[in-house]
């Protein structure tokens, strides 16, 4: 019976791998006709997980163990489901190897790749570590307990998603607790996984604590020997997934801060401004660097402008330093990129003065004999987004 669980729970994570597959395929096929169905769709595949994990709890709780085959295939539906879900995201980072203007084959992409592919095997390590560790578990009451409390954290955290995606699509009108919950999961997109991590090491301290010395009689010293070896190896794989969580408890904290800290704010730069025409030599801005200005408008809003040249010929471009998304975060500059503040996202420079995504909000301007000049009409138009 142990096998054929096995070998369902099998099936279901390759089935819900090959469908986040296809749903990555599906995307890179038309990604700008599939873009709008693909958010609905995650949207309510998120809502649907929620309901899975209620599922997969309350089987839990009624039938009191987790051989059982409806256990079984409640836990392998949600997992074909979380899969389905996960992957095309995990996916998606294959494509951010290579930067715009970067060439194919570079230091930073292989970088980017490695880092991949170690995430990935320590995720693996992670849930091979954490099964061997369940498995060591003296009897099944003490399995149930940890098992709930990881399906109690799990659900929680797709009840967060998932109002905030029946939010989007309308089915849930937004309410200050609607709101709040939201603001609380976009703010602490990690705080959940902390906890897991939190219970996976009150669950390898038990398991150590508990597994140092054989209990019982035993027939002869070759079963001795046996019990003896099983203890040492639960108390290996315990201590395996403690190093691992450290590992990703050091990466998600630690060097994620250190890659994703915005340098100190970049001040903003000296302009001539003449009969409401705010002009900028085209030398001031001519290194490929971002260029921020400030203008305080007769209404006393500060808005901020950047200017960044373009990599590709002489273009340049303006815009607000602001978008649409992210509203006044800001951008700052690291290395040769131009990143949002608020969601990190790395601008394509040659994109900026274009509508859209998380674009600057571009704005009219001109650019005659090597100066631009923008007219602080089209600033103060704009006034209202820095209050």
């Amino acid at each position: 019976m142990i096998n054929e669980n096995k070998k369902i729970m099998n099936y279901f994570t390759l089935a819900g791998f090959l469908s986040g597959v296809f749903m990555f395929c599906v995307r890179l096929y038309d990604p700008k006709g599939m873009n709008l169905f693909l958010m609905r769709f995650n949207r309510w595949l998120i809502a649907v997980i929620f309901v899975s994990s209620l599922l997969a709890l309350l089987v839990l709780i009624i039938t009191g163990d987790g051989k059982k085959l409806l256990f079984t295939f409640s836990s392998g539906i949600l997992i074909f489901l979380a899969l389905t879900s996960l992957t095309p995201p995990a996916l998606q980072f294959t494509r951010e190897f290579v930067y715009f203007g970067e060439e194919g084959v570079s230091t930073n992409a292989l970088l980017r790749a490695l880092g991949f592919s170690l995430g990935l095997f320590t995720s693996f390590l992670i849930s091979l570590c954490a099964c061997e560790v369940v498995k060591a578990l003296n009897n099944f009451i003490q399995k149930k307990i940890f098992m709930l409390a990881g399906l109690i954290i799990f659900a929680c955290e797709y009840f967060c998603s998932a109002l905030g995606a029946l939010n989007r699509l309308r089915i849930i009108p937004t309410s200050d607790l609607v709101f709040n919950i939201m603001i609380w999961h976009s703010n602490n997109p990690n705080a959940f996984i902390f906890i897991q991590l939190f219970i996976a090491l009150i669950m390898l301290i038990f398991v150590i604590v508990t597994h140092k010395k054989p209990v019982g009689e035993f027939a002869n010293k070759a079963l001795l020997r046996k019990e003896k070896a099983r203890l040492r190896d639960c108390r290996r794989w315990s201590k395996a997934l403690f190093f691992f969580g450290a590992i990703v408890i050091f990466i998600v904290v630690v060097l994620h801060y250190y890659d994703t800290k915005p340098p100190a704010e970049v001040q903003p730069e000296e302009y001539a401004i003449e009969n409401n025409i705010i002009s900028v030599p085209l030398d001031q801005v001519s290194d490929g660097h971002l260029h921020k200005f400030d203008y305080k408008t007769p209404n006393g809003y500060d808005v901020r402008f950047l200017i960044v040249k373009k990599p590709a010929g002489n273009a340049y471009g303006v815009g607000l330093d602001a978008c649409e998304i992210c509203g006044i975060a800001g951008y700052f500059e690291r290395g040769d990129e131009v990143v949002c503040r608020r969601c990190d996202v790395v601008m394509n420079k040659n994109t900026i003065g274009f509508k859209g995504g998380c674009n600057p909000i571009p704005f009219d301007y001109k650019v005659e004999n090597r100066i631009i000049f923008i007219d602080v009409k089209e600033l103060i138009k704009h006034e209202l987004r820095f209050k």
